[in-house]
């Protein structure tokens, strides 16, 4: 099984999300991965997914978990630019 970290980008694979980006924002007592996305889940309301249905990715952003692990909700600009910057 992958390990996820917190700022790590994975793909959801099941699901009517399947195919959507998501970046990695903790952890639940139950196994189940925090997720945010901006626009619908964000820092204060992250989306919880079973991790045998996300795809990890070699992608993280050190500046958004910086802002996550500090509780900062993401607008979708930064979002999308932290996600694209390198590329």
């Amino acid at each position: 099984m992958a390990e996820f970290s917190v700022g790590q980008v994975v793909i959801s694979r099941q699901g009517k999300d399947a195919g959507l980006l998501y970046v990695v924002s903790g952890f639940e007592s139950d196994g189940r991965i925090q997720l945010i996305r901006p626009g619908r889940f964000n820092v204060s309301s992250p989306k919880k997914k079973n991790p045998k249905h996300l795809q990890a990715t070699l992608r993280r952003s050190d500046e958004l978990a910086e802002k996550i692990k500090a509780g900062n909700n993401i607008d979708a600009g930064y979002f999308h630019r932290s996600l694209t910057d390198g590329e």
